[in-house]
């Protein structure tokens, strides 16, 4: 039995031509795949750079005057004559107001002797600043001793600031802060007294802060004071976009090159942070070294890298 068949030459023709073809073209896609080798990951890179970092806390603070003169009736009566009103700036020996006693607006006739019913009293002020408080109005009784009005002095304004307990070791007297308005103007203050007692409920501490250059401020205004509680000078930082974590957010690492397509993962310990920065404490980097900045979400702890603009 014969297992070959013999075709005709034109047959013959037809089947080698296809399948030279079909040759040429499967060596062809060989040769492009070894031509043109993977890709990694596209990423971006940076270095470390040093800076002066500085760790913060924002604490609430308010405005006060420590200088104030309480105006307080000498005698029992009553308000004949109010001279000033609030927000009126006030010189010492300005007339406030004026009581008259109980006596006196008894009986006007009265003819006795003025040492005896001295009939309206004046109340003047004992010292300049402006009138920021006024209780009563005219026509009232009050009784000796009363507090009538308060004088503030503007030029006596502190800012008052309470400071949880265990942060009061870290702030330094006459250091500088910065004190940010409701508008968010930033202005400076400097740390200048303590007070030495604890609040019982809240336990925290006191410390009095003058502004750095005098603005006119309210009292009794909310601020916040910004604290410096750590500082480290040329501290090696890298942004925070190069900073990978766990979902707990308790162990942290960089994807650092060790050659120009390969990027490994290396273990970090942070120390300060700011909004664009963290500073690296270990390992030691150098400012030569590369990091992943952009890209480096997802990849392998060794994972094949390729650049990108």
């Amino acid at each position: 039995m014969k297992w070959l068949v013999d075709y005709p030459q034109n047959t013959k023709n037809l089947v080698i031509v296809p399948m030279l073809i079909t040759v040429f073209f499967s060596c062809g896609r060989e040769q492009n795949n070894l031509a043109e080798p993977y890709a990694g990951a596209p990423v971006q890179v940076t270095s470390p750079e040093r800076h002066d970092m500085v760790e913060s806390i924002d604490l609430n603070a308010n405005t006060i005057f420590l200088k104030k003169e309480i105006a307080r009736a000498t005698f029992p009566g009553f308000i004949e004559q109010i001279n000033k009103n609030i927000g009126d700036k006030i010189k010492k020996g300005d007339l406030l107001l004026q009581i008259r006693t109980k006596e006196s607006a008894a009986n006007d006739s009265l003819t006795l002797a003025p040492e005896i019913f001295p009939g309206a009293i004046p109340v003047r002020a004992r010292s300049n600043g402006v009138l920021t408080s006024l209780n009563y109005h005219t026509g009232d009784f009050v009784s000796e001793g009363e507090e009538i009005a308060i004088i503030s002095n503007p030029s006596s304004l502190y800012i008052t600031l309470n400071v949880p307990y265990q942060y009061v070791a870290g702030i330094r007297a006459q250091s500088r802060c910065q004190i940010i308005l409701p508008d968010g103007k930033k202005v400076y203050a400097t740390i200048e007294k303590q007070i030495p007692s604890v609040d019982p409920v809240s336990q925290t501490q006191t410390f009095l802060l003058r502004l750095v250059e005098p603005i006119n401020l309210p009292e009794n205004l909310n601020v916040t004071a910004r604290l410096p509680l750590l500082v480290s000078k040329k501290a090696l930082v890298l942004p925070g976009r190069t900073i990978l974590s766990n979902e707990t957010e308790d162990v942290f690492w960089i994807m650092k090159l060790i050659n120009d397509t390969t990027a490994v993962r290396v273990d970090i310990r942070k120390g300060i942070e700011n909004d664009s920065l963290v500073q690296i404490i270990e390992p030691v980097l150098s400012l030569s070294d590369r990091v992943v900045s952009e890209g480096a979400y997802g990849l392998p702890d060794t994972a094949s890298i390729s650049f990108t603009r």
